[in-house]
């Protein structure tokens, strides 16, 4: 996606919707109005997100039971928790690749397959390496939705709608996160098999949803199969709507070709500010129990709760910020401030109970609240011919930091304390507050393929 800017830095002026015209002289699907297959697409796609959420979830209220049976130790604990998120960097590379090549549709489908399939297996577990696997499949799954799932959620929708449909996908990652939470308390702790399975119960109700989908115009039209996509498009939007101008010829897609179509620095910040984002959140939150305990805080069922009802109070703000601001303008202030309250809890040591809660939900919030634009702003970056690659390249990247953090914050959360551990932390938004102020391209008046 092509950097809309000028000298001033001022936000590119919103396109006439009279401008965005096919070659056929039809309006462009851009301008649509919101229609059912959009929103049956949506559903599809949250349906994912949440059963991703409810999956990383899961293994928070699993890993002491399981622990206590395999006996695990700090650095098996940190494996276990982390290896879907190995899986999720490993998918991301290729699967992205997949979709782009062969179509959408039957990535999106047989994805839900999969799930429900791993899902159940996990009730046959009976050693570390077997919970490992299990976890690491998983893992490989989630990263097709990550890919897949938000790229054809942006093809289908409208541009003036994109930023609240593709934002709401992170309030139901953390709504199938909070559900993982609810179930885990209730569930009875020695069936930690039967929990970390019961993801295959939302995992076949999205594969149902799914079966009613049709293959993405944009990418029909990308393969040159043009009057399919027109079909589509015809039928859901209406006779008056069309594709924006399709390439005079249609070119094998190769993998060279991702990086002379789209800009090198693009493509790096499209991973790394991810990277950043949710090293500290999956780190923080898997291991929260013992986070808070450390602060001084009790973490019992009403303090969990209370972070949780956080968690999805800022995947409101974010929508809400999503809609107020330009994207750099996004990212810039929600790692700056992250910085700063990381800073606060891990520098100052001697402050009141009251003082420390506030501060730690004021950040639980931020970093809820920042995680909305992950699903926006790569398929933003990317045309239409290489966007599941990209967006599959950015999560897995970002799933390099997750896993990383995740699979060494109990070990220095043991060793060096939890002010040291949350100071470590703070590297992680520092970092990319620095790279959004020269990087982050402006992407949210532009149509999908400028």
């Amino acid at each position: 996606m092509t950097q809309q800017k000028d000298i001033d830095g001022i936000e590119p002026v919103r396109r006439d919707a009279f401008a965005q015209r096919t070659d056929a002289g039809r309006i462009s699907i851009d301008e649509a109005p919101l229609n059912r297959l959009v929103l049956l697409v949506a559903v599809a796609a949250f349906g994912g997100i949440f059963i991703d959420g409810y999956i990383l979830g899961v293994i928070g209220g699993a890993v002491a039971p399981a622990a206590a049976e395999l006996g695990l130790s700090a650095l098996g604990q940190g494996l276990i928790a982390a290896s879907a998120l190995i899986g999720i960097f490993v998918s991301g590379l290729f699967f992205g690749r997949i979709a782009d090549r062969y179509g959408r549709k039957r990535v999106f489908f047989w994805n839900l397959v999969g799930f429900v399939v791993v899902s159940l297996a996990q009730l046959f577990v009976v050693g570390t390496w077997d919970l490992v696997a299990m976890r690491l499949l998983l893992g490989l799954l989630i990263g097709v939705e990550y890919a897949v799932g938000t790229a054809l959620l942006a093809e289908f929708t409208p541009r003036r709608h994109r930023s609240v449909l593709l934002g709401s996908i992170a309030a139901f990652w953390f709504i199938g996160f909070i559900s993982a939470f609810v179930v885990a308390h209730v569930w009875d702790a020695d069936s930690w098999r039967m929990l970390l399975a019961s993801s295959a119960v939302p995992a076949l109700v999205v594969l149902i949803l799914r079966m009613a989908l049709p293959e993405s115009p944009r990418w029909l039209q990308a393969q040159g199969r043009t009057t399919e996509a027109q079909a589509i498009v015809a039928a859901h939007y209406g006779p008056q709507y069309g594709l924006p101008p399709a390439p005079t010829e249609v070119v094998k897609t190769r993998l060279r070709d991702f990086f002379r179509e789209n800009d090198v620095r693009t493509v790096i910040y499209s991973g790394l500010f991810w990277f950043c984002q949710v090293g500290p959140l999956f780190a923080i939150f898997t291991f929260i129990v013992p986070v808070l305990e450390d602060l001084g805080l009790n973490s019992g069922f009403s303090t969990d709760l209370l972070m949780n009802g956080l968690q999805l109070l800022g995947a409101g703000v974010g929508l809400w910020l999503l809609w107020l601001l330009p994207r750099r303008a996004f990212v810039n202030w929600t790692f700056a401030l992250m910085v700063v309250l990381l800073v606060f809890l891990g520098g100052w040591t001697e402050l009141p109970s009251l003082v420390v809660l506030i501060v730690f939900g004021a950040f639980v919030l931020i970093i809820t609240a920042s995680n909305s634009i992950q699903y926006v702003y790569p398929p933003e970056m990317f045309t239409t011919r290489f966007r599941s690659t990209g967006v599959g390249y950015a999560a897995a990247f970002s799933r390099v930091g997750a896993a990383g953090a995740t699979y060494l914050f109990p070990v220095t959360l043991e060793h060096l304390g939890v002010s040291s551990t949350l100071l470590i932390a703070a590297i992680f938004p520092l970092v990319g507050f620095i790279a959004s102020l020269f990087w982050a391209p402006e992407t949210k008046y532009s149509a999908l393929d400028d």
